[in-house]
């Protein structure tokens, strides 16, 4: 049991006593309120802070906002409750409507910490972010909460995460890292690794949440560009920067769960790279992309592990498992699309996420899972619709 837990449970005996001597009626009255103020709190926080490139202070702030509009519809709530119980005269209703305030001040605790522990789970922020992850308690609420909870928090999630990575692992599940050795600094210079940069691409779009976006491809097929999916999401005409030459392209081939998603663009004359699908623990690597929307960018890796990561989709819904490498080295913002690549200067992997608990940590979805993709992406031709903004 962590110790989140362990103030869960004290948290919940508290309340426990509070809601037996209020009883039921207070305490529903009271629940509507707190609910009605964290909502209107969700609801206000992307308007006042935004959602573009979160800090640790608005994060902070934006959880703080939501705290006191909840606290303040409690209040609101136990004053106008108060009043009702009242009416409650007959000993027998008395001590059912204790009973009742108690249990229902527990539930009420459970899925506060619940909401709370979720938009937290997946940022930086100090302590809060570790702890929900490894809750055994807030796993079980988890179990059972219906998926359009963990919808109706997408948009306060978007201005408390700092992480600009969707979701890669299960909000309360505990991400283990495995220690490896520093990689090796001299496979940047590789001649087959150079060569391989030759084919790697800039990814830029405006997408219809007006929001900026920015990413890193790679050629795979002659005129297929594959990337990630929410490198596009919500975008409908995408440009692939080559040598500053911004080119046209169009997405035929956009998937979600695997956060895949494969560009056509015409006339495009680099080099397709092939894939490697032997990658294991211990390889060196190479992470090739443009972080920040920056220049090109090579960083020396090595991969941790391949694991099997069970998360939401690009959208926050439903569960997906991704056969992926756990990878040492330095992921940013931008190098997602990219390719994870072998000395050889083959792809292991893509890019897709930055741990939010280790600094030196990333993800890249196997070249053995993606190759379904890869496939039909060869072949396909017609635009496809993008979704939302992720």
């Amino acid at each position: 049991m962590s110790s989140l837990d362990v103030l869960i449970v004290l948290v919940m005996l508290a309340y426990a006593v509070s809601g037996y001597v209020q009883g039921f009626v207070v305490n529903l009255i009271a629940t509507a309120g707190l609910l009605v103020g964290g909502l209107i709190g969700i609801a206000i926080v992307p308007r006042v802070l935004g959602s573009d490139d979160p800090t640790l202070t608005t994060s902070l702030l934006a959880l703080g906002i939501v705290i006191a509009a909840a606290a303040i519809g409690q209040a609101l709530g136990t004053y106008v409750g108060s009043d009702l119980r009242g009416a409650l005269r007959a000993a027998p209703l008395r001590r059912l409507d204790a009973v009742g305030g108690a249990a229902l001040s527990m539930v009420v605790v459970l899925v506060a910490s619940w909401a709370l522990g979720y938009s937290v789970s997946g940022t930086s922020i100090p302590y809060l972010a570790k702890e929900s992850r490894s809750s055994a308690i807030l796993g079980k609420v988890d179990s059972v909460m219906p998926g359009q909870a963990s919808q109706a928090l997408r948009a306060f999630n978007k201005v408390l995460d700092a992480n600009l990575f969707p979701r890669y692992i299960d909000p309360f599940a505990d991400e283990k890292i495995v220690a490896v050795g520093p990689p090796s600094d001299a496979i940047i210079k590789d001649p087959e690794v150079r060569t391989a940069a030759d084919s790697v691409v800039k990814i830029l779009g405006v997408a219809r949440c007006d929001r900026g976006i920015e990413g890193s491809g790679f050629v795979y097929a002659q005129g297929r560009v594959m990337t990630n999916a929410h490198v596009v999401a919500g975008v409908s005409d995408p440009t692939v920067t080559v040598d500053g030459e911004r080119l046209k392209s169009r997405v035929v081939l956009f998937d979600p769960e695997l956060d895949i998603a494969v560009l056509s663009v015409d006339g495009l004359g680099l080099a397709p790279l092939s894939f490697d699908t032997s990658g294991a623990a211990g390889d060196d690597a190479a992470i090739l992309g443009f972080p920040e929307n920056g220049p090109f960018d090579a960083r020396a890796a090595r991969i941790r592990d391949r694991i099997t990561l069970r998360s939401p989709d690009i959208y926050d819904r439903g569960q997906v498992l991704r056969q992926t490498f756990a990878v040492r080295g330095l992921v940013r913002s931008g190098n997602s699309g990219g390719p994870l690549v072998s000395p050889d200067g083959d792809v292991l992997g893509v890019i897709f996420a930055a741990s939010v608990a280790d600094g030196s940590t990333g993800y890249a979805v196997t070249a053995e899972q993606v190759q379904k993709d890869a496939d039909r992406g060869r072949t396909a031709t017609s635009a496809v619709d993008t979704g939302g903004c992720a």
